[in-house]
């Protein structure tokens, strides 16, 4: 990680489970989000974050179509200061299959090793069910 970055440390504690250490940034050191939503499926809000191991684009993808959204899921292109893409990751939402007008939750995890990324953006995804 950069040695440029004001990182901070903090312990959370989840019930029922281990502690869990991560690591944050100031909300100046954020890489900048876009979106670029589809015809049917829009995002309506994400967060970015990174723990030790992971970079992470968390938030909520939409059906906003008259159909049914099989196989939903988000993609998220994490690009360096140069505008270039480093890696391009992509997870199921949590609710796989959302009716007309439904949302689910998402959570795209990625190791970018030591690469920092300047700014990413997320691209809901699935496919329609016809008939």
């Amino acid at each position: 990680m950069s040695a440029d970055r004001n990182w901070y440390w903090y312990v959370g504690f989840a019930t029922g489970t281990s502690n869990v250490t991560q690591v944050s940034t100031s909300a100046a050191d954020l890489p900048a989000g876009d979106v670029i939503n589809t015809k049917y499926l829009e995002i309506t809000n994400h967060s970015f974050s990174e723990d030790l191991l992971f970079t992470i684009v968390n938030g909520t993808i939409v059906n906003n179509s008259n159909n049914t959204i099989n196989s939903a899921e988000v993609s998220v292109q994490f690009y360096d200061e140069n505008g270039t893409l480093i890696t391009s990751s992509t997870e199921n939402a949590k609710f796989v299959i959302l009716a007309s007008g439904e949302n689910s939750s998402f959570n795209v995890r990625s190791d970018l090793g030591d690469e920092i990324p300047n700014s990413y953006k997320v691209i809901p995804g699935g496919d329609i069910q016809v008939g």
